[in-house]
């Protein structure tokens, strides 16, 4: 059980939302911990510290796309990813900008767990840090609470949309195998007729340009346009191969962060139950899948 606002809140139930935000921290002395300065701005520029309570910024306080992090956030804590080991136990003052909603959070907060992160993530954090808040203020607490309130709306919307598209598969995997192909088939025949209409429309101004300009006949016409695209092609394949490749690295990489995501969410669920609620779980699972095998195939 933890404690927001003198308040107990089970850990198990909490919900957890991945949330892309700017965060800014600064470790402090325990009995510090208790009050939010009200000039949060002034706690991190504050000379008079020691070097080894300067600010780490995670990020700088720019909004830049490389600035970001994927925080895990619920009402009770929060898990983000850093450049330096913490300890547990480490008070931290926290400062933390949802760029969702542009929500900006000031609480501080206990480390509880320090680990590697996952290495599909931004090299330049190898950290994980796991910290629960400790004195949110109504205020921020009320901001927190709508903004996770809104993210799970959103996520069991997508999730009911997934789960009716699961079901239809299983029930219907030939009509759901032919209705895919058949839009797959529909989206290449578009495609190649758009890329064919370009080409046609791009080798009948080139005909029309070249003739009126050099006043060429038509053979030499037609075969000054043909290096002409063919040039243009060869131009084209070689910026697709310079930038497809890196792209579907890039993509790659960011599925498998998701799925890492995804894959330490279960296993936190799942290590959040109780036995009872276990077999509760695995029994759900085996009853579903020999229904389906049963009735289904």
């Amino acid at each position: 059980m933890a404690k927001v606002n003198g308040e107990k809140l089970n850990r198990r139930v909490a919900f957890r939302i991945y949330e892309q935000a700017n965060l800014f921290y600064r470790k402090i002395d325990q009995d510090r911990h208790m009050q939010v300065p009200e000039n949060f701005d002034a706690l991190l520029s504050n000379s008079d510290l020691s070097d080894a309570a300067a600010p780490h910024a995670l990020p700088d306080s720019q909004s830049r796309e490389n600035d970001t992090l994927n925080v895990n956030i619920s009402a009770s804590g929060i898990a983000f990813t850093s450049k330096d080991p913490l300890q547990a136990g480490d008070y931290l003052m926290l400062r933390i900008l949802l760029l969702s909603s542009m929500t900006a959070i000031m609480t501080c907060c206990k480390v509880v767990y320090c680990k590697p992160s996952n290495p599909y993530e931004n090299d330049r954090y190898p950290y994980l840090i796991g910290a629960q808040f400790i004195n949110l203020t109504p205020e921020d607490t009320a901001l927190l609470s709508k903004h996770i309130d809104r993210n799970k709306k959103q996520q069991w919307a997508v999730n009911g949309v997934l789960l009716s598209l699961a079901l239809f598969v299983l029930a219907m995997p030939d009509a759901a195998f032919g209705l895919l192909m058949g839009l797959v088939h529909h989206i290449i025949e578009v495609v190649l007729h758009v890329i064919h209409l370009i080409f046609e429309y791009a080798e009948y101004s080139l005909d029309h340009v070249i003739e009126h300009a050099f006043h060429t006949d038509t053979h030499t016409t037609q075969v000054i346009v043909f290096y002409i695209l063919c040039t243009v092609g060869l131009v084209g394949l070689y910026f697709l191969w310079r930038i497809v490749p890196r792209n579907c690295r890039r993509a790659g990489n960011s599925l498998i962060a998701f799925w890492c995501r995804k894959k330490a969410s279960c296993l936190y669920f799942w290590g959040q139950q109780a036995l009872v609620d276990k077999i509760k779980i695995v029994g759900i699972g085996v009853i579903a899948v020999t229904g389906y095998a049963y009735f289904g195939m």
